[in-house]
Formats: C-alpha cells, sequence, structure tokens
C-alpha cells in the first residue's frame, strides 16, 4: 500500500477523503480528530495519506499531493520537520508520560515550514493515564496549524474528556460485495467471502487471516476449544498453549465462535456466520449448552478484551476463561 500516493489508501475510504479534503480547502479543519472504527479498515494508512496531503505545498484540487515538492519529498523519506508519529515503543505497550511531555510545548508544537504541524499518535488507546493527561492541556489549549489526529479500534478506551476534544471521524465497514471484489484481488488462494467473514467485514484483518499458517492455527484452536468442553483436553494446558499467541487475535476468535454458536442456537440456518468452515463443530457445541451458558462465557472474553492492555496477567485470563468453558458443559460431546 502506496500512503504517499497521497490519495486515500483505499477507496471504501474515499467519502471521508472528501468531507476532510474539502474541510482543509475551506479552512475549516479541527485541531484535533479521533479516527476511530473497527480492526482492518486502514485508519492508520489513512491517517499517513491525509497527513502528507496537509503538509504538500503544491496540493491537487482533489487532493492528491504532488509528489515532487520539499514537502513531499521530506514526507517519503521520513524525515519531516512538522511530521510526528507517536506510537508505543513496543507492540503492546502503553505509550508513556515522557514521550508526550516530549512533543506538548509550544516550541515542538509550532511548523517550522510556515503551514501545518501534524502529529499522529497510533493506536491513541495505548496512551496511559498520565500520557493521557498530559495531551488534554494541549487539546483544551490547541497551538494555531496544528493538528492532531488520534487513531484507535477501541475509542472507549480513552478517557471521555479526550473523546469530547476531538471530532470523531468514523470509518464504516465497507459494502460486503465492495470488500469482496477488492479481497479478491489480494489473496492468492480461498474463498474471500470465507476471509471476510472471519474478519467481521473488514477488509485489511480479512487479508491477514488468509495467512495459511492462520488458518491452520484457528482450525486447531477451534478443535481444542470443542475438546476442552468434552473434557478430552486439560483446559489449563491449552491456556498455557494459548497463552503463546497474540492475545488480541485468541479472544477476536473465541468472540466470534461463541457469536456463531449462539446464532446455530436460535436458527439452523443463519444469516451469517463468522466462522461457516468450522460449522459442524460449532453446531456440535451450541447443541449441548444452555444459551444462559454461552452469553456468560460470552461476557467473560468481552471483558477480557476491554482489559486488553492493562496490567493483568494474560495466562490468567485464558485460564479462567477455558476453567469456566470446560465447567459449562450440560453433557459428553461425542465427536
Amino acid at each position: 500500500m502506496n500512503a504517499t500516493a497521497g490519495m486515500p489508501p483505499y477507496h471504501w475510504q474515499q467519502a471521508i477523503w472528501q468531507h476532510l479534503h474539502a474541510a482543509h480547502k475551506a479552512g475549516r479543519l479541527p485541531h484535533a480528530m479521533l479516527f476511530t472504527g473497527a480492526e482492518g479498515l486502514g485508519k492508520n494508512q489513512f491517517a499517513t495519506a491525509f497527513a502528507q496531503s496537509l503538509l504538500c505545498s503544491a496540493l491537487s484540487d482533489s487532493g492528491q499531493p504532488c509528489g515532487t515538492c520539499r514537502g513531499c519529498h521530506l514526507f517519503q523519506v521520513g524525515n519531516h520537520p512538522d511530521y510526528r508519529r507517536i506510537e508505543p515503543e513496543e507492540a503492546g505497550k502503553a505509550i508513556k508520560i515522557d514521550t508526550i511531555r516530549a512533543f506538548v510545548d509550544k516550541g515542538a508544537l509550532t511548523a517550522q515550514s510556515g503551514g501545518y504541524k501534524v502529529v499522529v499518535i497510533e493506536p491513541a488507546d495505548a496512551m496511559n493515564s498520565a500520557a493521557a493527561n498530559s495531551l488534554l492541556k494541549t487539546l483544551e489549549e490547541p497551538v494555531p496549524w496544528t493538528i492532531l489526529i488520534l487513531v484507535t479500534s477501541r475509542p472507549g478506551r480513552l478517557p471521555a474528556t479526550i473523546r469530547s476534544r476531538c471530532q470523531r471521524i468514523t470509518f464504516p465497514i465497507p459494502p460486503r460485495k465492495q470488500a469482496i471484489e477488492w479481497l479478491a484481488t489480494q489473496i492468492e488462494q480461498g474463498d474471500p467471502a470465507l476471509f471476510l467473514a472471519m474478519g467481521s467485514g473488514a477488509p485489511l484483518l480479512a487479508k491477514a487471516l488468509a495467512a495459511p499458517e492462520l488458518l491452520q492455527e484457528r482450525a486447531k484452536m477451534v478443535d481444542e476449544f470443542h475438546a476442552v468442553l468434552s473434557g478430552k483436553q486439560d483446559p489449563v494446558a491449552i491456556a498455557g498453549r494459548w497463552d503463546k499467541l497474540e492475545l488480541p487475535r485468541v479472544l477476536n476468535w473465541m468472540n466470534g465462535w461463541l457469536i456463531d454458536m449462539l446464532r446455530l442456537k436460535f436458527g439452523k440456518q443463519p444469516a451469517s456466520l463468522y466462522n461457516p468452515d468450522h460449522i459442524q463443530s460449532l453446531q456440535a457445541m451450541a447443541q449441548v449448552l444452555d444459551s444462559k451458558v454461552l452469553y456468560g462465557i460470552l461476557d467473560r472474553v468481552y471483558e477480557a478484551n476491554r482489559t486488553l492492555g492493562s496490567q493483568l496477567n494474560s495466562l490468567m485470563i485464558l485460564e479462567s476463561i477455558l476453567l469456566a468453558w470446560a465447567n459449562s458443559k450440560k453433557t459428553t460431546i461425542r465427536v
């Protein structure tokens, strides 16, 4: 994906691009924006492309940077003095107060080239409470010609005081037909519709999940989830294995299995499933469990998702869910 092209990186983002470009031309851009929406919609790539458009000195009428001016050149080589990207030092870690303090003073937020100063914070929900409080003062007392772009798939984890001082830009799930057509051009084999279902309609997430090794891991985990319920696998041992994987993905998959079980519980042929390729295993589990039990386990997964990034131990989270799952069966599942 070439974010330096200056237009929205993905065609499903065109309406948002046009809206923000029109605000830019009219001099009505808000000083702070919160880009939200599901994971896998390209919010981060959009933020990068839009930042370049704000720093180009020869922008086209459609919002496309020229690609040849000094601003575009500096941006493309990652050395523009008026562009700053703030992210965790390591994936999954917090953005700390020292990182925010380093750019919130007036000098650091003043553009050097006479135009905009653009700061992208991604993922914004990674800021710890001290960092968020440090940023709040800047949001309350904005610096002229400074644009702050906060990007997150979890806006609820940001303080209300932060959210209320940003203009919210919500990236919607694209139409299914449009997403499948795009996905078909991005994967070498497999069913785009299946991958899109796995990705909850988010094309970039669907593309990532189409990797053969992830498909194999997911299939193994469905079997293990089934085996824990039937008493054929130790939930603590499975939690230990799953703890070596990416916790957000593990929780997302469990979330999808449980929702599919509930859909299968209430209808033999539900309109849509997240995991249609594992319908037999999910149907077998759904048949022996009460819907209240499924809702209870789903609540545990929701709560674990809500606390992602906290100091809670991931192994303990998985053990808690899988032990509850192992104890939830009403009868032995025969497979």
